[in-house]
């Protein structure tokens, strides 16, 4: 665990990225429609898409300010920029680091470029596929024909049973 000065210094940049994703969501929810869909009436405001997005972010900022102002009771800002620059100093050796970068590049690919645009099943496959060999590969101690086969496996098996199993018993439409 760190110690309590880094933690509360963690506390100041972690709240004010999130206060910054509540602004963001916030903006998002204020360009969806504010009258109910279900009645067209604007009297029913209560019913839009755009009031849930809008609360969560509005949450979002209140709670990030009050962890924002505890943070900075207990001395949060104190040799801010120090750890920062350190954190950037040791950025390129900074293996965790590298892993969850890869990871969200590789949701991100996932969501926007293969859901909507080709089938369910294939683009969670090619994603499970490339994961797997990027994460787990190097530990495979060179049994390369098994690695392959449970990754081919896997990558397959798992989003043909997640699809038929959705469509089948929950009766929920695969993407």
């Amino acid at each position: 665990m760190l110690p309590h000065k880094s933690l509360r210094r963690a506390d100041v940049v972690a709240s004010c990225t999130m206060m910054g994703l509540g602004i963001a969501v916030i903006y998002s929810g204020s360009q969806m429609p504010w009258t109910s869909t279900l009645t067209g009436g604007a009297a029913q405001w209560y019913l839009s898409p755009g009031l849930f997005p809008t609360v969560v972010g509005a949450l979002l900022i209140l709670f990030s300010a009050r962890v924002l102002l505890t943070a900075i009771k207990e001395g949060g800002l104190q040799g801010i920029g120090e750890g920062v620059s350190n954190w950037l100093r040791r950025f390129p050796r900074n293996r965790p680091i590298h892993r969850a970068i890869i990871i969200t590049l590789l949701m991100a690919a996932y969501i926007f470029l293969g859901l909507g645009k080709i089938n369910f099943v294939v683009a969670s496959s090619i994603f499970l596929f490339v994961s797997i060999a990027i994460f787990w590969w190097k530990d495979a101690q060179h049994h390369w024909v098994r690695t392959i086969g449970v990754t081919l496996a896997v990558s397959i098996g798992v989003p043909f049973v997640v699809s038929y199993l959705f469509s089948t018993f929950l009766f929920v439409p695969m993407p």
